[in-house]
């Protein structure tokens, strides 16, 4: 797995503490609609945003995706965070991916957030496209 498209552009170490996600890691993203579209796995930093940033730590959450890691247990509580989030910018989307990575899609660091321990970053692996994401569902929550 390269990571030639984290690494590029800056000296920051990215994927350091990063590791591959366990192929029972199921995982939770907002969609911006209920198809799930390449967009959706398009990061600040492919779209344009935060590329004239110098911080390492700013460069890198760029550069990721943020994800949530979910479990039976805390996945209402996901759920929860998403529609507040939602309410505040609604463009966002109001439906949710909850999904596994395929070997090869990429690694992920904990990154917890305030109320939101099960908060990650996803770095892709320079192959990534949708074929590395295996759906679990789609639900809408707004």
């Amino acid at each position: 797995m390269t990571f030639d498209k984290i690494s590029s552009g800056h000296d920051c170490d990215c994927l350091n503490k990063t590791s591959v996600p366990a192929p029972e890691d199921t995982f939770l993203r907002k969609l911006r609609k209920e198809d799930l579209g390449d967009k959706d796995f398009e990061t600040h930093w492919e779209r344009g945003i935060g590329i004239d940033e110098k911080e390492c730590e700013e460069i890198c959450n760029y550069k990721a995706l943020s994800i949530n890691r979910t479990s039976d247990e805390i996945e209402n509580l996901i759920f929860e965070h998403y529609k507040t989030t939602f309410k505040i910018n609604p463009k966002k989307g109001g439906h949710c991916l909850k999904f596994k990575m395929k070997d090869g899609a990429g690694k992920v660091i904990h990154a917890p957030i305030v109320n939101v321990d099960s908060h990650h970053n996803f770095f892709k692996s320079d192959l990534f496209d949708l074929s590395y994401i295996e759906p679990v569902s789609i639900m809408k929550f707004a």
